[in-house]
């Protein structure tokens, strides 16, 4: 994982709250600017966020963690926003991160929420793309239904295309999307997912007091802008549309989302002032 000549991604492994957690670092420990902790979309894993941490780590020391059940960590549950939580702080505390940025994908995003309602002191500000408030109202069965009959890889190769980036999405994007899919089993990968479609953090929203960055893809068939919108809303932030993309922006416009990311992280550094006044992007 190589990106515009900067250094690989560094892997890392220790002992975590229910086993290994395993993910990779980029940028620089040292660095007086805070960390920035990257969580992926469900069943995908922490180097889906590598395209991006590659454009935003040069002053920057960058975290992307493989939570519990993805990746090389361990496969053991329990699941759920509290244990994924804890896996995230985990890693804060491994690499001795006082304060950190948090950008999350699709269920990344909702757990930056819960990150930052369980450890306040310790979060900048959220970062949300393609992410929602709660997923209570989806019924997990279907996927499930599919991942059995198929087995976890011919699963994610019929529907990863079909809900997770937009319609025309070249097959090169598609192949490395596929190659950031979570290795884990039939039972792990159902459980994952029906995990996931049970969080809701929408009682947690408003506890936020940190800035936050919510982007949605205009063509996002699994956490539509309306979600996005809500979500936006409750943490008191505009909602920015990204035109032509899925669900899944760090694949699909690694470029565009860093520029996103980094100009959030500059107008943080401006102060209050160039944060006001944003009202929702339509």
């Amino acid at each position: 994982m190589v990106h515009d000549g900067t250094p690989a991604a560094v892997p890392f492994e220790f002992e975590g709250p229910a086993g290994t957690l395993c993910g990779w670092t980029r940028g620089r420990p040292d660095s007086t600017e805070p960390a920035v902790l990257f969580i992926h979309p469900i069943n995908l894993q922490g180097a889906s966020w590598d395209e991006v941490a590659g454009r935003v780590c040069d002053e920057r020391f960058c975290l992307m963690p493989d939570m519990r059940g993805h990746g090389r960590s361990s496969p053991d549950g329990p699941f759920g926003v509290d244990h994924w939580t804890a896996d995230l702080l985990a890693v804060l505390d491994h690499f001795a991160v006082d304060r950190c940025h948090v950008v999350g994908g699709s269920l990344g995003g909702a757990l930056a929420v819960a990150l930052a309602v369980a450890a306040p002191g310790r979060v900048r500000s959220i970062g949300a793309f393609g992410s929602f408030l709660s997923l209570r109202s989806a019924d997990p069965e279907p996927v499930v239904n599919v991942v059995r009959a198929l087995g976890v890889r011919r699963a994610f190769e019929e529907l990863l295309p079909q809900v997770s980036v937009a319609p025309g999405t070249s097959e090169e994007i598609v192949e490395r999307l596929l190659a950031h899919a979570n290795p884990n089993d039939v039972e792990t990968v159902s459980a994952i997912w029906r995990a996931a479609t049970a969080t809701d953090v929408a009682p947690l929203a408003a506890a936020v007091a940190v800035p936050a960055l919510v982007v949605s893809g205009a063509l996002d068939a699994t956490c539509p802008t309306e979600m996005g919108r809500e979500l936006a809303l409750a943490l008191g932030t505009r909602l920015v549309v990204l035109p032509g993309i899925g669900h899944l922006p760090m694949f699909e416009a690694p470029a565009a989302t860093a520029d996103l990311i980094n100009g959030f992280f500059a107008q943080l550094a401006e102060g209050p002032a160039a944060l006001a006044g944003r009202g929702p992007v339509r």
